[in-house]
């Protein structure tokens, strides 16, 4: 199932109608995206079941993303999809130039701040195994905002260098 190409560029998924395992008919109202104009609701464009949702509320999508995966009425439903998906955990360290841990900073997930673990990470579980968007704030450092693709019951471990502001400048002079 993909976002319309005819929204104008780019949205967020902002709800879903369906669950995962849900039996649907041809334009029932599947998702919404939001653009920057309006909220566009897209009908499922046949019959069928939904099998994973890819992009969970919150996600950024472009015209023609893949939003969720589905069985069209009258398919097999292939055995490693008929359970739901197992949670994904993210785990998260922040380096500076010189490879070294930066612990002061602020880290979110689709939104949702992260704690600091007592190792510097921040980590994260119980997530959808599908794309996030990660958020890193940290002072005297760029902003990084980057989506991050999960796969099912895994942890993925993620280096992060970030710039600093001072080192920008130096390399501008």
């Amino acid at each position: 199932m993909h976002v319309p190409n005819d929204i104008g560029g780019n949205g967020t998924v902002v709800r879903w109608m369906k669950k995962e395992g849900a039996r649907f008919q041809k334009g029932e109202a599947m998702f919404e995206v939001e653009t920057a104009k309006t909220t566009i609701r897209v009908d499922a464009p046949e019959a069928g079941t939904l099998l994973r949702i890819t992009a969970i509320e919150g996600t950024a999508v472009f015209s023609g993303s893949a939003v969720a995966l589905y069985a069209a009425e009258g398919e097999p439903i292939p055995p490693e999809l008929s359970e739901p998906a197992s949670p994904a955990t993210l785990v998260i360290r922040l380096l500076d130039e010189k490879n070294r841990l930066v612990t002061a900073a602020s880290v979110s997930v689709d939104g949702q701040e992260l704690e600091r673990a007592p190792d510097g990470a921040f980590k994260i579980g119980g997530l959808a195994p599908t794309s996030h968007t990660v958020s890193v704030k940290a002072p005297g450092f760029l902003e990084k905002i980057l989506v991050i693709r999960l796969a099912e019951g895994g942890t993925a471990n993620h280096e992060l260098n970030l710039i600093s502001i001072e080192g920008l400048r130096g390399s501008l002079r």
